[in-house]
């Protein structure tokens, strides 16, 4: 079990939190992700992220990137690049990041590219 870095993770829970959609990722289930050892953390001096290890039906295992928050420059040349190397340690051949467009033009310098989108409606 991965014992987490639960006071390194409150000094950016506040900002995860903003980050979330909470109608669809309330904070208490990543802190309880946090907490189970299933999500974990990268935490520098003015950023840090969390991810996830998924093993797709398919059997693709990747590094999915679940929350950022923090300095930008920080998060793409430090923490990114040292969840992919704790992926690779652990046999993932895939870095997901799920979310706002602005990462997928944040990412294109480091290798990454739009994957899939995905469109939302209110019913």
């Amino acid at each position: 079990m991965i014992v987490p870095d639960w006071a390194g993770y409150l000094r950016f829970r506040d900002r995860f939190a903003a980050a979330m959609d909470p109608l669809f990722y309330p904070i208490g289930h990543l802190d309880g992700l946090v907490l189970a050892g299933q999500a974990r953390l990268w935490i520098g001096d003015d950023a840090a992220i969390a991810a996830e290890a998924l093993v797709y039906p398919g059997g693709a295992r990747a590094v999915h990137g679940l929350v950022a928050a923090g300095d930008l420059e920080e998060i793409r040349s430090m923490l990114i690049p040292a969840a992919e190397a704790w992926g690779r340690r652990a046999g993932m051949r895939h870095a997901i990041i799920e979310s706002r467009p602005g990462w997928a033009r944040a990412l294109k310098t480091s290798g990454y590219e739009i994957h899939q989108i995905a469109v939302r409606k209110g019913l």
